[in-house]
């Protein structure tokens, strides 16, 4: 991967709906040199999709929260695929992260409020029956820091 497939991407994330002719202008090679380029990204695997970016808040999701979660001790090792299947199913889960240290997992939850919050506890996370512990930090905010770079 050279200067150029790197600002190929730059653009890409800050904008994956970029056309093929804006990204040749920008970059200074032809539409299809640019082209030949894009699927070798999306070939090789370094372009693995391209998503849309909701905003929650506009969709009735005011509460987020990261949810750490301990297993029990006994069945962490056999549980985890039972309960990732799980958490996979629940529409108000962004995102699940294993982790290492304290806590086992990490799950990211979008909600209408902190009613729905307990109903979401209570009715659908309280029924895994494979955590021991589950602890909840409500986001006051986020930021997104415009310097961060996978693209190196």
């Amino acid at each position: 991967m050279d200067k150029i497939d790197k600002e190929i991407l730059r653009l890409l994330v800050s904008n994956a709906k970029i056309n093929n002719i804006e990204i040749s202008k920008k970059i200074g090679l032809s539409s299809p040199a640019t082209m030949q380029r894009v699927r070798r990204l999306q070939d090789s695997g370094i372009i693995c999709g391209y998503k849309t970016v909701l905003d929650k808040k506009k969709l009735g999701k005011n509460l987020s929260c990261f949810m750490a979660i301990t297993l029990k001790g006994e069945t962490v090792d056999s549980a985890l695929n039972m309960v990732e299947k799980r958490l996979k199913k629940l529409e108000e889960i962004e995102e699940i992260h294993l982790l290492t240290g304290r806590y086992d997992l990490l799950i990211k939850v979008h909600v209408k409020d902190v009613d729905d919050l307990r109903e979401f506890m209570i009715n659908k996370l309280k029924k895994i029956e494979a955590f021991r512990h589950v602890e909840t930090f409500i986001t006051l905010s986020s930021i997104d820091n415009p310097n961060f770079s996978a693209i190196k």
